[in-house]
């Protein structure tokens, strides 16, 4: 589920000038599209290797920090702020906060950085937001219903969305 997951998301990013990114997004809440990848699920056997799909590197990459609070009035608040590397850029402002290296969120032609695998809908364009794995995430129980909150974070590109799930 999660190889699927994250294929499709190699198809994102910023969709200001990109209509494929649109229709990505489109196909991935599709419940027909659901239904037919669905179908390749097997839980008696890995998905099986595709040249079209990516490969996840098992490299440890940069890492994030968090901030996730459950106040006692049912209002919870999930904050995740990532560096992309030791220092970030680099560039201190006058008031003493370390700007991001936001341009390690881009993927680049012939090489990857923060990704295991490039995005070609992600390249580094004048004007264009960069798609990024930062994943607070915030689970509770439907409207009207007791249950336990859970509010969560994962960091290191490609490989935080399986560490939520497994969570």
């Amino acid at each position: 589920t999660l190889k699927i997951a994250l294929s499709l998301a190699s198809n994102l990013g910023d969709p200001t000038d990109d209509v494929s990114v649109t229709h990505a997004a489109e196909g991935m809440l599709s419940k027909s599209e659901a239904n037919t990848l669905r179908q390749l699920i097997n839980d008696s056997q890995s998905f099986s290797s595709d040249p079209h799909m990516p490969h996840f590197s098992t490299e440890s990459g940069p890492s994030a920090s968090q901030v996730l609070v459950m106040g006692p009035d049912d209002f919870i608040v999930a904050a995740v702020s990532s560096l992309n590397r030791p220092f970030g850029s680099g560039i201190i402002t006058p008031s003493g906060i370390l700007l991001n290296s936001q341009m390690l969120d881009f993927s680049w032609q012939n090489k990857t950085t923060n990704h295991s695998f490039p995005r070609l809908q992600n390249l580094v364009q004048p004007r264009k937001r960069p798609l990024s794995f930062l994943l607070p995430t915030i689970v509770r129980p439907s409207e009207g219903m007791c249950g336990t909150y859970l509010c969560l974070g994962g960091s290191n590109g490609d490989k935080a969305l399986s560490s939520i799930v497994q969570v």
